[in-house]
């Protein structure tokens, strides 16, 4: 199955698992997005890290993932709106001459991580904020998991055009007590898992191939949307707090007042009929 995120669980070793497929949703988010292979595929990685790490939040809420530098990449940010059943994914990357994802402390030059939950029922927000030391987004974001949550963690991630894929591994407190050797044997195996593999079997074919020998309990799986829906009414708002003298002289010097949601790849236009409209009266000058 696609356009969802799963948890497994090895019970006798007390490994947890996550996967993420992305594909339909993943390609409509990539509609009339121009970006470079290499920064389709380093938002792409960064959506999936993002999904697998949001299916383990318990808070209704969103989750709101940044990389942040002085490089090639000026913006990159990924947002999951947490549902009860369902996670929803939008995201946008700023990076007309980035050609590789292999050299990540170059590309963002002296750059951090940042990672924040907006909890809805406790009104609270929490943020994290880590280095980039590492060149390729699975390290740094195993560096972020465990500097975090503090639970070891490898994680493969993969992305092009067509789809996103990706595995986290982690082990838990009760690991080493159950089996000493489990969590290097889980490792051992979960690395000899190719790209290709990534990209063209199922949880179920890698699972098997992977670890056949293993007990693993599966859970119920949680939908990825891609959500980014027409927001003209927000925007409204946005064009009334500028005040309709402010909106009638941008539009007087610039001909159209443009207000753009680039994280959504949305421009909306503002003609002077529609600032009247907006405000009710025409202004008497």
């Amino acid at each position: 199955m696609t356009n969802q995120v799963s948890t497994f669980l090895f019970e006798h070793l007390d490994i947890r698992g996550r996967y993420i497929r992305l594909e339909s949703e993943w390609q409509q988010w990539q509609e009339a997005r121009h970006t470079t292979p290499a920064a389709t595929s380093l938002l792409g990685q960064c959506a999936a890290f993002l999904a697998l790490v949001a299916i383990d939040v318990k808070a209704i809420g969103k989750l709101t993932l940044q990389l942040r530098g002085n490089g090639e990449v000026k913006t990159l940010v990924v947002q999951c709106t947490i549902k009860e059943h369902t996670l929803q994914l939008r995201g946008m990357i700023e990076a007309p001459t980035l050609q590789t994802t292999d050299n990540l402390t170059a590309s963002f030059a002296d750059g951090d991580l940042a990672l924040t939950l907006q909890n809805d029922i406790t009104q609270s927000t929490y943020q994290s904020i880590v280095p980039i030391e590492a060149n390729q987004a699975n390290q740094v974001f195993a560096h972020y998991l465990a500097q975090s949550v503090q639970h070891p963690t490898t994680l493969w991630l993969s992305a092009d055009d067509q789809k996103i894929t990706g595995l986290l591994i982690e082990k838990m407190p009760e690991t080493d007590l159950k089996d000493p050797d489990g969590w290097q044997r889980i490792n051992h195996l979960a690395s000899t898992l190719t790209n290709d593999e990534l990209n063209s079997i199922s949880l179920d074919e890698l699972l098997h191939r992977l670890f056949h020998q293993e007990h693993i309990i599966r859970y119920q799986p949680v939908a990825i949307t891609h959500h980014c829906p027409d927001e003209r009414a927000h925007i409204t708002e946005v064009v009334k707090s500028l005040g309709q003298n402010e909106c009638e002289r941008i539009i007087s010097e610039e001909g159209k007042l443009i207000l753009s949601n680039e994280i959504c790849n949305r421009t909306y236009v503002f003609t002077l009929a529609d600032i009247q409209r907006i405000f009710g009266t025409p202004v008497l000058h």
